[in-house]
């Protein structure tokens, strides 16, 4: 039987083939891994970079559209970015990366919703009260009656602890709902203090305090005094997100002012609506 004898190729072209299969491998795999993780990214509208990968977090720096950040990690479309003096999370649809912005934007975050709103003291409880004769009651009621109106043009079901001049037990200050915000007016002897303060107890109830007291920092004259952990009875004592929202010195002459005055009013419990759209987005 004659035997068939089969041409061997060269080695150089071998060799050459070879190195093409592992230059297009090689190719593939950079850019794959370009698509899949970027390494900078470029801002197209001014916003804002946050604590934490979610709209909920407090904003830290303001960022201007064409500003360019390295991205240290990403987490679902947000993603933690370093510029030359900023840091913090944006989220991806505000970049140059072609991210879908999330479809819960586009609903109407308060449908479904309810929230509690509790206008501090009542009745027999006038709470604090300054020089001049301005009550806390009255104007925690006037303050919660208006969000109250506001947040049911908004598409919210609310439940008010009381709608007149009642005294409610603490105890009975709760209910079921998505968010349980308690209205009032601080106070000291002396006449300097003066600004917001907000009050959470749960660690689960930070993101609520934050997102409303940047939301009424914000978008009020109010100065601001922080966000700190108290052991309230009212924000204890219940198992959803609840707050204690002091908005401002009812014994400071000018923030007496602001809570007497219904243009002032309207600025803050439109910041609160504003603060609960965003945290129910997110």
């Amino acid at each position: 039987m004659s035997r068939i004898k089969l041409k061997k190729a060269p080695l150089s072209i071998v060799l050459a083939l070879i190195i093409g299969i592992l230059i297009a491998v090689t190719a593939f795999y950079l850019m794959s891994g370009q698509a899949e993780a970027p390494k900078r990214l470029t801002m197209i509208e001014n916003n804002e970079l946050r604590t934490g990968p979610e709209a909920a977090y407090p904003v830290i720096f303001e960022v201007q559209k064409g500003e360019q950040f390295a991205i240290i990690e990403r987490r679902g479309k947000w993603f933690y970015v370093q510029g030359d003096d900023k840091i913090g999370w944006i989220a991806g649809w505000h970049t140059n990366l072609n991210i879908a912005k999330d479809q819960v934007v586009q609903q109407n975050p308060f449908k479904g919703r309810t929230v509690i709103v509790d206008p501090g003291h009542g009745g027999s409880d006038q709470g604090a009260s300054s020089k001049s004769g301005t009550l806390e009651k009255e104007v925690t009621l006037k303050t919660g009656l208006m969000l109250r109106d506001k947040l049911k043009a908004e598409g919210a079901r609310v439940i008010m602890t009381r709608d007149s001049d009642e005294y409610v037990k603490l105890k009975d200050r709760q209910g079921v709902a998505d968010a349980f915000i308690s209205i009032h007016s601080d106070a000291l002897g002396e006449s300097s203090p003066h600004g917001l303060t907000v009050y959470y107890y749960k660690d689960s109830q930070k993101p609520l305090a934050d997102t409303l007291h940047l939301a009424i920092k914000n978008k009020t004259l109010l100065s601001d005094r922080g966000v700190r952990q108290e052991n309230f009875q009212v924000i204890r004592q219940t198992k959803i997100p609840a707050v204690l929202l002091e908005l401002g010195y009812i014994s400071n002459p000018t923030d007496e002012l602001m809570m007497t005055d219904k243009t002032d009013r309207q600025l803050v419990t439109t910041a609160i609506v504003d603060g609960l759209r965003n945290y129910f987005l997110y």
